[in-house]
Formats: structure tokens, C-alpha cells, sequence
């Protein structure tokens, strides 16, 4: 069971942003994506997640090709994402935000809940039941019914994480999700994806922070000009040569 990207291509306008990239990712795990600004990162997340089209290879979860599938039919069957900007709307609150991640799969439970019938109000105690475990674990309980446009980016960004998990995901694509966080909410931030794993989600992690890739990748796979360039565990990329001139440079001595 997991998430293939195999040979994937996207070009804008004739510029190749990623050339042939594969990795996989098993549920239950954790790999980061890492490399310098303009490596291809965020155009690999569009691409798996649907958001950029692909000009070559494929992307499969747990067998099933999906490189085919709208952004939305990929959510629906399990591949959730963050964005290295969060998307939101300053005037809604906590919860709502939340709670909106819980409707991609609810879709199709449309009919029934208009009906109101029984098993629809046991799915909406089960969805309020799971945020409260959700905000509980990310530390918003709290902030539950402040509107976004009133909180730092950095809850902002953790309120997105939350509304990912709330999807259900089988695999999780993370998108620079501790940029602006403070040491204490990287804390929140590293249980949480820590938590993910040991609930059997996959979870793909793009972050410039190396030493939280340190604490929490099992493997890493390392971009330039949208290639591989390496491949390994965080220790092995910090001592890795082509690693350290593209990349973590002066970071080394601190990261190793």
C-alpha cells in the first residue's frame, strides 16, 4: 500500500520544472521532498495532486493509477495536501474551516443528508467527534471560534494541516507547513505528523526547516532542476557532496 510517482514530467510553457522524478511512499511513513528554491517541489505536489498536468510518467495510490483523476476525485479517494500559501478566508472561524475538510468525502452522502436519515447523523457525531481529537492534537481548541483573519500565520498554518487531516486521508502531501511557525508550534506540528504516521497515513513532507526533516524523515529525496539528485536518510543527504554545494551549504555544520 502506497503512494507511486513514476517518471513524472511537467512543463510550463516549455520549461521543464520536473523531469522524470520518481519516489514512493508507503502508508504509515514519512518522506521529504527537499532542495533549493525553484527544484521543482511545489510543481511535483501539483502534479500528484492533480493541480498541474502532467506531460509524462504516472501516479498511482495503492495500485491504482489516478494520474487521470481530477484534483477533487483524488481528495475523494485519500490524497490530501497543504499549500506553501495557505488558502483561506479571513472571515470564517476555526471550526468552520475545519469542518470544511470533512466534505469532500461527505459528497456523496448528499441524498441522505437531506433525508436526514440515520446513518448520516451518526457520520456528522463521528465528524464532530473527530474534530475535537483533531483540534485537541494541534493545540486549537482553544481559537475554535476565532475567524483566521485574526491569527498569526503561523496558527493559520496549522489550522490548514488540521483541515487536511480532517479529510481522512490515506496520504498527506505537506507543503513547507512550518514556514512562520514558532518553535513551540513546530512541537505541535512534529506530533501531529508524527501522530498521522502511527495512524497509517502517508505522509509527504516539502520543508526547508532541515533539522525537522532530521527528526522526522525516514527518507529523503533530494531535488535540482527538477531531478533526483540523491536519494537516502536526512544523515546520509547532510554528508552527501552534491547535497551540500546545491543546497544545505552553510546549513551542514548545523544539520549534521
Amino acid at each position: 500500500m502506497s503512494l507511486n510517482v513514476q517518471g513524472v514530467v511537467v512543463r510550463y510553457d516549455g520549461v521543464m520544472a520536473v523531469d522524470g522524478v520518481e519516489l514512493e511512499l508507503p502508508r504509515g511513513r514519512i518522506v521529504s521532498v527537499i532542495g533549493p528554491n525553484g527544484s521543482g517541489k511545489s510543481s511535483l505536489f501539483n502534479a500528484i495532486s492533480g493541480l498541474a498536468p502532467m506531460q509524462g510518467g504516472s501516479v498511482a495510490t495503492d495500485g491504482i493509477d489516478i494520474s487521470a483523476m481530477t484534483a477533487t476525485q483524488r481528495v475523494q479517494i485519500g490524497l490530501a495536501r497543504t499549500f506553501q500559501t495557505p488558502r483561506f478566508d479571513p472571515h470564517i472561524t476555526v471550526r468552520t474551516a475545519i469542518t470544511c475538510g470533512f466534505y469532500p468525502k461527505m459528497n456523496s452522502q448528499l441524498i441522505a443528508s437531506m433525508l436526514r436519515l440515520p446513518a448520516t447523523q451518526r457520520n456528522e457525531a463521528r465528524a464532530r467527534d473527530e474534530y475535537e481529537k483533531i483540534v485537541a492534537n494541534m493545540s486549537l481548541a482553544e481559537i475554535s471560534d476565532i475567524r483566521l483573519g485574526e491569527l498569526p500565520m503561523g496558527q493559520i498554518r496549522l489550522v490548514e494541516v488540521a483541515r487536511a487531516i480532517a479529510s481522512g486521508p490515506s496520504y498527506l502531501l505537506l507543503d513547507e507547513p512550518a514556514a512562520g511557525l514558532s518553535g513551540t508550534e513546530q512541537q505541535i506540528l512534529a506530533a501531529a505528523i508524527r501522530n498521522m504516521a502511527e495512524r497509517n497515513i502517508g505522509v509527504l513532507l516539502v520543508e526547508h526547516n532541515f533539522n525537522l526533516v532530521k527528526n522526522l524523515a525516514e527518507h529523503v529525496v533530494v531535488l535540482n532542476r527538477g531531478r533526483v539528485l540523491a536519494t537516502g536518510t536526512a544523515a546520509e543527504m547532510a554528508e552527501h557532496p552534491e547535497v551540500i554545494n546545491v543546497y544545505l551549504g552553510g546549513e551542514t555544520t548545523q544539520a549534521a
